[in-house]
C-alpha cells in the first residue's frame, strides 16, 4: 500500500480520535455545570424552606411532638412534599449526643412506606455534616433499600445565635434528578453530534478534492501524452461522452486534415458535434452498434461515411472501445477514427467489377439472383420477373462476326434500360440473353412494358440503314403476386413462355424446329401454311373472348400449326387419297393424334403441347378419338382448336368438298354444339363470327 493511501485511514482515525475527546471534554463541563445547578438550586429551595421555619418552633420539637407548634412544623413539610413535583419526602434532624434523629417529618412518602424515615436516620456521615459545619450540603445518589435517593441537607440555626438546632432535609429520587440533567444535555448532545458530522464532512471534501486533483493531474499528463501519441498517428484520436452526440473532450490535431474543422470546434460542441459529421444515413446505425459493443465490453470498429467542412465525402474507419470506472460504469469512450476513401474507393471500384457485366455494363447474374433475394418480400409485391433474348444472335455472330453480335447485345441493352424505371434492376444474363427484376410492377404494367420496349425497337429499327442491325427480340413475364409463390417458379413460367414465343417467332432458332417439322408435314399431306395462319388467326380470337391467359394463348397459336404433325407418320396413299377412305385405312388415319404426340413429346419445344395434339380429335359427347375422353374430360386449347379446324375446313376449298359460305358453317357448328363440340364454345365462336360478318 502507497504512502498516500495510507495517511487516510490515519488521518479519518485522527480526526475521529479528537472529535470523541472534544464531545467527552465538552459534554462533562456541560454535565458538571448542570450539576452545579441542580445543587445550587436544590440548596435554594432547602433554604428558603428553612428559613420559613420558625427557631421556636423548631425547638418546640424535641420538648413535645403533639404540641400545636410540632403539629405546625409537620403540615409545613407535608404541604412542601405535595406542591413539589421533585421532592419527594422533606424532614428535620436533630443532633442527641451522637445520635441524629428525625424529629418531624412528611407524611407524603412513595407508597406510603416509612422505611425512608429510616434510611434518612442512619445515613450518620452526610447527616453530621451540616451540624459540624453550619453549611448546607447536596449528597450525591445515595443506594437504600428504598432506591435511589439526592439529599439537600440545610442547617437550621437558633433565633438569638448561629448554633445549629436542627437540619432540614429533603430527598429526590436520583432517577428524576438525572433525567433532568439528561434533558437539559439533549441540545449540547445534537451539537456534538453536529460538530462529528461537520468533521466528517470536511474532512470527506478534503479527501474527494484531494482525489480530484490527483485525477485532474493524472488527466492532464494522460491528455498530454494522448496529445504526443496521436499526433504521431494518422487520423484523429478522441476521447467523448457516451451521449447521443459524442460531445469530445479530447481531440488531435489530426482532425483538421480529416474533417476540415480544428479540433477547439469539436471540444464541447462548441461549434458543431462530431454527430454532426456523420452522414446522416448512419448516424442511428452507428449509435446502435456502440451500446451493443458497449453491452459486451467489445472494441467498436466500423466504417461508414462523414461529410468535411467544405461538403466532400470521405469513407472513415472508426476504431474505439468504452473507459469504465471502478464500478464498471462507463465513463467515457476513445479510439481512433482513420480515413479511408482511397481503399474504399477501390473496393467499389473491384465490388462493380465483381457485379457488373462487361459488354454492357449492366448487372451480371451473380447481382440478380442476389437482388432476387433481397426483392423476394412482401412490401415488394407484386414483383414481374421479364426474360428477353434476341433472335438470330448465333446467325449474325456466325455470318458476321462476334464484333456485329456484340453491338447488337450492346444496342438491345439500352433499349431495354431506356423504358425501365429506377428501381427496375436489369441484367445481362450471356450470348443475348437479359433478365429484369420489376419490384411492385403488375402483370398489365408488364404488358405494358413490353408494349413500350417493342415500339421502342420498331423506331430504332426503322432508322437503321442496314439490316444487318435490325433488332427483334422475344420477352417472356411472369408476376408474382402472392408471398406463397416461390421465384424459381415465377423465373421458370417466365422462360416457359420466352420458349413458346420463340416458336412462334420466325427469326428465332426455336423456330427453325417447328419450320422443319411443318415442311415436312406439307410435303406429305394436303396441308398448307394459309390453313395453319387461319386456323392460328381462328384460336386466337376465341381465346381472348373466352378471357384466356396469355400461355393459352400462345399454346393456341403454336398448336394451330402443329395439331395434325402426326400425319408425317401417316402413308403417304392415305393421306392423298381423293375418296372416302376404308376402314382399314380410316384406323390407321386415326393413329395420327398418339403419333403426334410422340414426336411432341421428344422434342423439348414442344412437349408443353403434346397433350392437346393428343386430343385435338377428341369430341363432347365422348365419341372421338384416340381415347375417347368426353366433356371437360377434353383440355380446354383442344376444345377450341376442334371448333377452328372444324369451321376452317368447311369454309375451305377442298378436293372431296366444295367450300361452304360462313353462315351455313356455322349453322353447323350449332346443330354440332353439344354432341361434337363444346357447347358453350360453340355457342361464343358462333357469336362472335356473326358479329364480325355484320361489322364487315
Amino acid at each position: 500500500m502507497s504512502k498516500k493511501k495510507r495517511d487516510i485511514p490515519v488521518r479519518l482515525i485522527s480526526m475521529l480520535l479528537l472529535a470523541a475527546i472534544f464531545a467527552a471534554v465538552y459534554l462533562g463541563i456541560a454535565w458538571n455545570r448542570y450539576q452545579r445547578m441542580a445543587e445550587s438550586e436544590a440548596k435554594q429551595v432547602a433554604e428558603s424552606v428553612g428559613s420559613l421555619l420558625h427557631a421556636d418552633h423548631i425547638a418546640a420539637l424535641s420538648d413535645d411532638a403533639n404540641s400545636p407548634e410540632a403539629t405546625l412544623v409537620q403540615e409545613s413539610l407535608t404541604h412542601l412534599v405535595e406542591i413539589t413535583d421533585s421532592i419527594h419526602y422533606a424532614y428535620i434532624l436533630e443532633e442527641n449526643g451522637s445520635d441524629i434523629a428525625i424529629v418531624a417529618d412528611s407524611d407524603v412518602e412513595i407508597g406510603g412506606l416509612r422505611p425512608t424515615r429510616h434510611s434518612c436516620e442512619a445515613i450518620v456521615d452526610i447527616n453530621r455534616q451540616p451540624f459540624s459545619t453550619g453549611e448546607s450540603v447536596v449528597s450525591e445518589a445515595i443506594s437504600t433499600p428504598c432506591g435511589n435517593w439526592i439529599r439537600a441537607l440545610v442547617p437550621l440555626s437558633a433565633a438569638k445565635s448561629d448554633d445549629v438546632v436542627a437540619v432540614l432535609g429533603l430527598s429526590y429520587l436520583a432517577s428524576e434528578w438525572n433525567a433532568q440533567l439528561w434533558s437539559k444535555m439533549v441540545l449540547h448532545i445534537l451539537i456534538v453530534i453536529f460538530v462529528i458530522m461537520l468533521l466528517l464532512l470536511i474532512l470527506h471534501l478534503q479527501q474527494q478534492n484531494r482525489k480530484y486533483r490527483i485525477a485532474e493531474r493524472s488527466r492532464l499528463e494522460s491528455e498530454r501524452s494522448k496529445t504526443v501519441f496521436f499526433s504521431q498517428l494518422p487520423g484523429m484520436g478522441y476521447r467523448c461522452k457516451n451521449n447521443s452526440n459524442w460531445t469530445m473532450e479530447f481531440v488531435s490535431e489530426g482532425c483538421y486534415d480529416l474533417t476540415g474543422y480544428k479540433a477547439e470546434n469539436l471540444l464541447d460542441d462548441r461549434d458543431l458535434s462530431y454527430r454532426d459529421i456523420i452522414a446522416p444515413d448512419y448516424r442511428q446505425l452507428i449509435s446502435d452498434k456502440w451500446q451493443r459493443v458497449l453491452l459486451h465490453k467489445d472494441e467498436y470498429r466500423d466504417e461508414y461515411e462523414i461529410v468535411t467542412k467544405d461538403g466532400t465525402s470521405k469513407w472513415v474507419m472508426e476504431v474505439g472501445q468504452g473507459v469504465y470506472d471502478c464500478n464498471g460504469e462507463i465513463e467515457a469512450l476513445e479510439g481512433i477514427v482513420l480515413d479511408i476513401s482511397g481503399r474504399k474507393k477501390k473496393e467499389l471500384q473491384i465490388t462493380k467489377l465483381k457485379e457488373r457485366d462487361f459488354l454492357t455494363n449492366l448487372y451480371n447474374r451473380p447481382y440478380l439472383k442476389k437482388e432476387a433475394i433481397r426483392l423476394d418480400q412482401p412490401e415488394f409485391l407484386p414483383l414481374t420477373v421479364v426474360v428477353c433474348d434476341i433472335d438470330g444472335l448465333s446467325v449474325i455472330n456466325d455470318a458476321y462476326g462476334y464484333i456485329e453480335g456484340d453491338y447488337l447485345i450492346r444496342s438491345t441493352a439500352q433499349l431495354i434500360k431506356n423504358c425501365l424505371e429506377d428501381t427496375d434492376v436489369l441484367a445481362h444474363y450471356g450470348g443475348g440473353s437479359f433478365s429484369i427484376l420489376m419490384p411492385n410492377t403488375s402483370f398489365e404494367e408488364a404488358v405494358q412494358f413490353e408494349s413500350e420496349l417493342r415500339s421502342a425497337i420498331d423506331s430504332y429499327n426503322r432508322v437503321q440503314t442496314k439490316a444487318l442491325y435490325a433488332i427483334s427480340v422475344t420477352i417472356g413475364h411472369s408476376t408474382k403476386n402472392s408471398s406463397t409463390q416461390k421465384m424459381y417458379e415465377v423465373r421458370k413460367k417466365a422462360k416457359e413462355q420466352l420458349t413458346r414465343r420463340k416458336m412462334l417467332n420466325q427469326n428465332s432458332s426455336h423456330s427453325a424446329v417447328v419450320s422443319s417439322i411443318m415442311a415436312a408435314l406439307y410435303a406429305k399431306s394436303q396441308e398448307t401454311e394459309e390453313h395453319g395462319q387461319r386456323l392460328g388467326q381462328l384460336c386466337l380470337m376465341i381465346g381472348k373472348e373466352l378471357g384466356l391467359p396469355q400461355r393459352d394463348l400462345e399454346d393456341l397459336q403454336l398448336l394451330s400449326k402443329l395439331h395434325d404433325i402426326g400425319k408425317i407418320g401417316i402413308d403417304d396413299s392415305i393421306l392423298n387419297k381423293p375418296g372416302k377412305l376404308n376402314e382399314e385405312e380410316w384406323i390407321e388415319m386415326k393413329q395420327h393424334p398418339e403419333i403426334g404426340y410422340s414426336i411432341a413429346m421428344t422434342t423439348p419445344q414442344l412437349a408443353d403441347i403434346a397433350e392437346y395434339i393428343l386430343t385435338h380429335h377428341e369430341r363432347w359427347d365422348g365419341k372421338g378419338y384416340p381415347r375417347g375422353l368426353e366433356g371437360e374430360e377434353i383440355p380446354l386449347v383442344s376444345r377450341i382448336l376442334s371448333i377452328a379446324d372444324a369451321f376452317d375446313a368447311m369454309v375451305s376449298e377442298r378436293v372431296y368438298q366444295k367450300a361452304k359460305t360462313v353462315e351455313e358453317a356455322l349453322i353447323e357448328i350449332e346443330e354440332n354444339a353439344g354432341t361434337q363440340f363444346d357447347p358453350q364454345i360453340a355457342m361464343s365462336f358462333v357469336n362472335l363470327m356473326r358479329r364480325k360478318e355484320k361489322s364487315a
